[in-house]
């Protein structure tokens, strides 16, 4: 799981329309990402889900039926105070296309190889800060305590 930040801007309705949400990100199962909002000045909720399974679609340019792919994105949207919220389920419908060809790219761009040496380079800096202690078989809390009566009496 990992903590995600999103911002937005858009013109919905003639009104200039920003938002921001940090969502908790989680694998549920295999193909399904589940997110739920942790904190937004503009949304009481904003939960859902990514949920990706095989599907045999056709294709646009040969017409044939090949294997591919298909997404469900299910998203509860409630804003804070007033907001035309016909409008604001319009725009994040129309958006999904342009997000995800953009998190296509991404994907291509960055790759599995990619994925793997940014975990790596997450990794190396938080090992950066792990503290890494040798203890001798007698060094225990016990042992300081009972040193700490002893130099007392």
């Amino acid at each position: 799981s990992c903590r995600l930040f999103q911002r937005g801007a858009q013109k919905i309705v003639g009104f200039e329309f920003g938002a921001s949400v940090t969502m908790d990100m989680m694998e549920r199962a295999q193909r399904c990402i589940e997110f739920k909002c942790v904190e937004s000045p503009f949304f009481q909720v904003f939960d859902g889900a990514w949920t990706v399974d095989a599907a045999r679609v056709e294709d646009p340019v040969t017409g044939q039926v090949v294997d591919g792919s298909s997404l469900a994105y299910v998203v509860d949207v409630r804003p804070r105070g007033p907001v035309p919220v016909a409008a604001l389920e319009w725009r994040i419908r129309e958006d999904v296309p342009t997000n995800l060809r953009a998190v296509k790219r991404a994907a291509i761009e960055v790759g599995w190889e990619g994925v793997q040496q940014r975990r790596a380079m997450e990794a190396a800096r938080n090992a950066q800060f792990a503290v890494n202690v040798k203890w001798e078989k007698d060094e225990t809390m016990a042992a300081y305590l009972d040193l700490g009566q002893k130099g007392a009496a």
